[in-house]
């Protein structure tokens, strides 16, 4: 698969990332990665709350939010802070562990 890939690039019809991302500015580079924080965050969410099988009316109730709250999560439009991924986890009967690597 990445043999396919890299000769897509050589072909040009596909741009490496490292390429395109270096041609931006560092504010917007620092822009995109800020905003992969939060879509990290939305990802993971997302795939417990399924892993779960349960809903985002049903994840918001347990926590005693709107719904919407949940949606901008998800969608990685809400910065997510440390209480609320204790209330997430409090909710989803899960531990919520902070990792650095």
């Amino acid at each position: 698969m990445i043999r396919k890939i890299n000769q897509a690039v050589k072909r040009g019809f596909l741009v490496d990332y490292a390429d395109l991302f270096a041609n931006y500015s560092k504010k917007r580079q620092q822009e995109i990665l800020k905003r992969a924080r939060y879509l990290k965050a939305a990802t993971e969410l997302r795939k417990l709350r399924k892993q779960l099988k349960i809903s985002q009316n049903e994840l918001a109730r347990k926590m005693k939010v709107k719904r919407e709250f949940i949606t901008r999560i998800e969608s990685g439009e809400q910065n997510i802070t440390i209480e609320t991924l204790n209330r997430i986890a409090e909710a989803t009967g899960k531990e919520f562990e902070f990792h650095f690597r």
